[in-house]
């Protein structure tokens, strides 16, 4: 008997070791926090905030996600020089988040080709070029693992723009204006550079999107509540229902229906069991409560 309990336990542990800790759900709560800036662009666009909020507004669009107001993250981010990922975790436990999403600019840039004297008569156009670096880490208590997601885009004029006498084209006009131009705007988007900023973001939110919960296999096997003491507990959900450790579930009576509280995925232990602990609503959840995979808040 003892020898089965323990061969159990290992499976259970094998089973964790290779468990990806990353996973999204929707209605989790990201923190994204100021990119660092390695690009030399010269304009005074303020990339390392403008390009988070872009991130931020695709990300709560289109996967349902909620973003921690930037006001907010920068309050706990008032720090010099680079953070550990310790850091970035516990700042990210501070403002309530599941996951916390930081960035490095590699590139922002646009150069200009030309062809011919541009003093005299030739013709001019111009490439732009946008990569960025995305980090994701989970602020769940023993998640170690941290995952990278890249954006990489570049942009060039279909046709190019004559100039004559040192007179810039519309294009190459529009391009030395750009500093009037408000960044993540309407004008901002029609630019080349708005377009590779928009495909780079687009890249890195497809990465994100294909670490979303497949909520409809979990929900499959009505889950449940099928035991608690305290705040610890198991649930009939398990690693064939691609349960992680960090995932969160809203709780309803399954006497009338009512969310009653909150519980959080700790540990898959085997095919459709999960231990759990509860995050709100102790005092009202009971056995055979129902749970509901959270959506945007």
């Amino acid at each position: 008997m003892r020898r089965r309990c323990l061969l159990r336990l290992v499976t259970a542990v094998c089973f964790l070791s290779v468990l990806q800790v990353h996973a999204i759900q929707r209605g989790d709560r990201v923190a994204i926090l100021p990119f660092e800036n390695h690009s030399d662009f010269p304009g005074t666009w303020d990339l390392s905030r403008g390009l988070p909020e872009q991130l931020a507004a695709s990300l709560q669009q289109t996967l349902d996600l909620v973003v921690v107001p930037f006001d907010s993250v920068t309050s706990k981010t008032d720090t010099a020089g680079p953070l550990t990922t310790d850091q970035y975790r516990s700042i990210g436990e501070a403002l309530g988040a599941d996951l916390v999403l930081t960035g490095n600019i590699l590139d922002f840039s646009i150069k200009r080709f030309s062809v011919g004297n541009p003093f005299v008569a030739g013709y001019a156009s111009y490439t732009t070029l946008v990569d960025l670096e995305i980090r994701l880490l989970r602020t769940f208590p023993g998640a170690t693992r941290v995952e990278s997601f890249r954006g990489k885009a570049e942009e060039a004029a279909d046709d190019l723009g004559l100039t004559l006498l040192g007179k810039p084209s519309q294009s190459g006009a529009v391009h030395k204006q750009l500093n009037d131009v408000p960044f993540g705007g309407t004008v901002f988007s029609a630019t080349l550079i708005g377009k590779a900023t928009h495909r780079s973001l687009q890249q890195i939110v497809d990465g994100l999107a294909t670490r979303i919960l497949n909520e409809t296999v979990a929900l499959k096997a009505r889950p449940r509540i099928l035991s608690l003491e305290g705040r610890s507990g198991f649930v009939n959900l398990g690693i064939a229902d691609k349960m992680e450790p960090g995932h969160r579930f809203l709780v309803r009576s399954h006497i009338d229906s009512q969310i009653v509280g909150a519980i959080q995925i700790i540990a898959p232990l085997a095919e459709h069991l999960s231990q759990i602990r509860v995050t709100e609503g102790e005092q009202d959840i009971r056995e055979n409560d129902l749970l509901r995979a959270p959506r945007g808040r």
